[in-house]
């Protein structure tokens, strides 16, 4: 048992007042939710859906930029003209 693990291990027992056995289970059950969490963030699925993610928040951005952009140029252009 590494030393974390092994420090873990008498926090749980210690403050939940768990067995031997379950609090080995808890410990295992915390161990391998962290390392499936783990490697969701470095699949390649993961880093292709956060990259498609961007694109679209970026996509979105830039098309509410080119419209107001537009509304100011045609306001200026309007003043512009009236005078």
């Amino acid at each position: 048992m590494k030393s974390h693990t092994r420090k873990l291990y008498h926090i749980i027992r210690g403050k939940f007042r768990l067995d031997e056995h379950d609090s080995m289970k808890f410990i295992e059950g915390i161990q391998a939710e962290a390392k499936e969490s783990t490697q969701e963030f470095s699949s390649k699925d993961f880093v292709h859906q956060t990259v498609a993610e961007a694109k679209s928040e970026l996509i979105k951005w830039m098309f509410i930029f080119w419209v107001g952009q537009g509304a100011v140029t045609y306001m200026i252009v309007a003043l512009v003209i009236k005078n």
